[in-house]
C-alpha cells in the first residue's frame, strides 16, 4: 500500500450534457441494463430519512444551445480535514477540522461563500464554480493552481483570472460549467465545450504544448495531436477529470482525450510517453464520464460498463499489470481470470491507488489498495476486483441509496453521497477528513456530521449536492432548505369572557434539511392577558403575567421532520360576541422554500 503522502489522484468530475448516444465502450462488453438514476429498494441503515436529495437532474441548455451547469439551486461549500495550506478556506492555516465548516465568502470571513454550483478538490486546493459562470479557488498555490496570477497560498477564496491575465488581474474567468483539480493543477470546461487549465505543467499536464513549468492563470488546451505552437484547441468536451499528473476529457462523440504524465500508461494511447497535447484513448467509444488517479484512469460507458487503463490493483481487472489500452473491470468478487464484468454503473471515482463505482441500484463497489481502509469492506486487504462497500453499522448490510462517489486524492479516503443528501466516508482519518468528529481511521463507512457538531454527533450533514476529495481534506456543496409550518389550536371554543383560553402552537420542519435557530413569535391580542406558557423544547421569552405583549420562543435547531410546541394560556378581556384572533409566525436562519405557510391565525368566538 502506498502511503497517504503519495502523489494525489482526483475524483471524477461531471458529465454536463444529457446522456450521449447509447453506444458501448469498445471493445464489446457483456450486456447490461441502461445506466441511470436509481436507488436501493430499502434503507438498511435505518435512517428513516426522506429520499430525493441526490444529484441534480439533467443540465439545461440556454438560448445559445450551450451547456448550462445550473441544474439546481446554488449552495454553500463546506470543508473538513487538514488546513496547513488553507485548504479549508476558513481564513487561517491553523489545525484541522474533524467536522464540516463553512468556507469564507470574503477576506475577513464575515460571510460564508455562497452561489456555488460545483466543487472540485485535489492536493491541497479546492475549486468552485459560481452560478454566474465564474470560478473561485483556495488553498495551496505553489504552482499557480488557484489561477489568480500568483503562487501565493490563499486561506480564503480568490477569483480565477481570465486567459492571458497577469496579477493583479483586471478580468476574470467566466462561462465555466465544470471544473476538475489534480495534485497541483486545475481545469475548467467552458460553455462552448473548450477547456482551460492552469497550475503545474510538469509532464505536460496543462495540455498547452509548451515546456513552461507552471501557469498562474488559465491557458487553452490544444486540440488532439495538435502541432506546437497550437493553432487550434480542444473542443466538443462534455466532461472532465484530473488525475494526479494527467488530465482527461470526454468528447461529444464518446471518445476520451488525455494528456500529461504517462509513465504507467494512464493516458491509454498504447504508449508510456508523456504527452504535452491531448491524444485519444485507444479504441474507446461511448464514454460518458471519466476519472483519474495517480497511475490509472477509468471511463464509464453509456451502457453502464467500466474500462480502466494504467497499472495497479485500481484497474480492477484482477491482474493489475501495466496496460496502455483499456481493459474491462471485473464483476463483483469475480474469480480471476475474469469471465464476467462490472455493469450497472452510473459514475466512478479514482483515488491515487483505488477506485470506486456508484451503481444504478444505489450500492457502491470499490477495488485497489486498501491499507488505510479506503475500500470500505471492513478489512485492510487489497482488492484486485470489485467488492461491495459496507453500511456504517457493519458489513452485515451494504451501503445503499448512493448517487455519487468521490475519492481523496491521495487514495486514502473515500466518500459517498446518498439520495437523502447525507454523506458517508471511510478510510484514512488522521486529519479529520472523514468528518465524523474523530480522527480514527475506519475500514467501513461513517456518517458525516453536521457543521458545528462534536463526536458523537447528534445531527448529520444534510442537503449535499456534490462532493470532492483532496489529499487530506474534503469539500461538500450543501444547499440548506427547511420548510417550516406553524399551526394553532384553541380550547375551549367558544370561550367565556373572563375565562382562560389555551392555545397549542406547533412548529414543524418538513425539511429537506435541518432548520437552524428556529424562533416562534406570537403577538398577543390586545383583548387577552398573558397567564402562562410551557414549551416542549427550548425556552420562551414571555411578558409578565397579566400583560399584553409579545411571546418569543427559541427552539434551537429542528431536524428534518422535527417539531416543537408551546402551550399558551391567556385570560379573555373583551366584549362577548367579539372573537379573539391570535397569530403566530415561525422563522429560522435556514432558507425556507415556502414561507407562505410559516404563519398561522386562529379566531375563537367569545360567549
Amino acid at each position: 500500500m502506498r502511503g497517504a503522502g503519495a502523489v494525489a489522484g482526483s475524483l471524477v468530475l461531471l458529465v454536463v450534457t444529457a446522456v450521449l448516444a447509447a453506444s458501448a465502450l469498445a471493445p464489446a462488453a457483456a450486456s447490461a441494463g441502461p445506466a441511470g438514476r436509481g436507488r436501493a429498494s430499502a434503507d438498511p441503515e435505518g435512517t428513516g430519512q426522506a429520499k430525493g436529495q441526490g444529484s441534480a437532474g439533467p443540465a439545461r441548455k440556454g438560448q445559445d444551445h450551450a451547456r448550462d451547469i445550473r441544474t439546481g439551486p446554488p449552495g454553500t461549500p463546506l470543508t473538513w480535514g487538514s488546513n496547513d495550506r488553507g485548504q479549508l478556506g476558513d481564513g487561517n492555516t491553523s489545525g484541522s477540522g474533524a467536522v464540516p465548516g463553512r468556507v469564507c465568502g470574503n477576506a475577513t470571513c464575515t460571510t460564508a461563500l455562497g452561489a456555488v454550483v460545483r466543487v472540485a478538490a485535489a492536493g491541497g486546493h479546492s475549486v468552485g464554480v459560481l452560478d454566474d459562470g465564474g470560478v473561485v479557488a483556495w488553498g495551496a498555490n505553489g504552482s499557480g493552481q488557484l489561477g489568480d496570477g500568483t503562487t501565493t497560498d490563499r486561506t480564503t477564496p480568490v477569483r480565477v483570472c481570465a486567459v492571458g491575465e497577469t496579477a493583479p488581474c483586471a478580468s476574470y474567468l467566466k462561462g465555466v460549467v465544470a471544473v476538475a483539480a489534480g495534485a497541483a493543477h486545475s481545469m475548467a470546461l467552458l460553455t462552448d465545450g473548450t477547456v482551460l487549465s492552469w497550475g503545474d505543467n510538469g509532464q505536460g499536464r496543462l495540455g498547452d504544448g509548451t515546456p513552461v513549468d507552471h501557469r498562474a492563470s488559465p491557458v487553452r488546451v490544444c486540440a488532439v495531436h495538435e502541432a506546437v505552437p497550437c493553432a487550434t484547441y480542444l473542443s466538443g468536451v462534455t466532461a472532465l477529470a484530473a488525475g494526479a499528473r494527467h488530465s482527461l476529457a470526454v468528447r461529444a462523440d464518446g471518445s476520451v482525450a488525455s494528456w500529461g504524465l504517462n509513465a504507467a500508461g494512464q493516458l491509454g494511447d498504447g504508449t508510456t510517453q508523456d504527452r504535452p497535447v491531448p491524444v485519444l484513448v485507444s479504441g474507446l467509444t461511448g464514454a460518458v464520464s471519466v476519472a483519474g488517479g495517480a497511475a490509472h484512469s477509468l471511463a464509464v460507458g453509456a451502457d453502464g460498463t467500466v474500462r480502466a487503463w494504467g497499472e495497479g490493483g485500481a484497474l480492477g481487472d484482477g491482474v493489475g499489470a501495466r496496460t496502455g489500452t483499456p481493459v474491462r473491470v471485473c464483476a463483483v468478487e469475480e474469480a480471476v481470470p475474469c469471465t464476467s464484468f462490472l455493469t450497472g454503473v452510473r459514475s466512478v471515482a479514482a483515488g491515487a491507488y483505488h477506485s470506486l463505482a456508484a451503481r444504478t441500484d444505489g450500492t457502491v463497489v470499490s477495488w485497489g489498495d486498501n491499507g488505510q481502509g479506503a475500500i470500505g469492506d471492513g478489512t485492510d486487504l487489497d482488492r484486485r476486483v470489485p467488492v461491495q462497500v459496507c453500511a456504517p453499522d457493519g458489513c452485515a448490510t451494504k451501503l445503499s441509496g448512493v448517487t455519487q462517489v468521490a475519492a481523496g486524492a491521495t487514495g486514502a479516503h473515500s466518500l459517498a453521497l446518498r439520495d437523502d443528501g447525507t454523506v458517508r466516508a471511510w478510510g484514512l482519518n488522521r486529519s479529520g477528513q472523514l468528518g465524523d468528529g474523530t480522527r480514527t481511521t475506519g475500514t467501513f463507512p461513517v456518517r458525516v456530521c453536521a457543521a458545528g457538531q462534536s463526536a458523537p454527533c447528534g445531527r448529520l450533514l444534510e442537503g449535499v449536492t456534490s462532493l470532492a476529495g483532496g489529499d487530506t481534506h474534503t469539500v461538500a456543496l450543501a444547499v440548506q432548505s427547511a420548510d417550516l409550518t406553524a399551526s394553532i389550536a384553541a380550547s375551549p371554543e367558544p370561550v367565556a369572557n373572563g375565562g382562560t383560553l389555551t392555545y397549542t402552537i406547533r412548529v414543524h420542519n418538513h425539511g429537506p434539511t435541518a432548520a437552524a435557530n428556529v424562533v416562534l413569535t406570537d403577538h398577543l391580542p390586545g383583548t387577552v392577558r398573558y397567564v402562562s406558557a410551557a414549551t416542549t423544547s427550548g425556552h420562551c421569552d414571555t411578558p409578565p403575567t397579566g400583560a399584553t405583549d409579545t411571546m418569543t420562543c427559541h427552539f434551537g435547531t429542528l431536524g428534518r421532520g422535527g417539531s416543537a410546541s408551546v402551550t399558551l394560556a391567556v385570560k379573555i378581556r373583551t366584549t362577548p360576541g367579539t372573537p379573539v384572533t391570535d397569530t403566530a409566525t415561525a422563522t429560522s436562519d435556514t432558507p425556507d422554500p415556502n414561507p407562505t405557510n410559516n404563519t398561522s391565525t386562529i379566531s375563537t368566538p367569545v360567549s
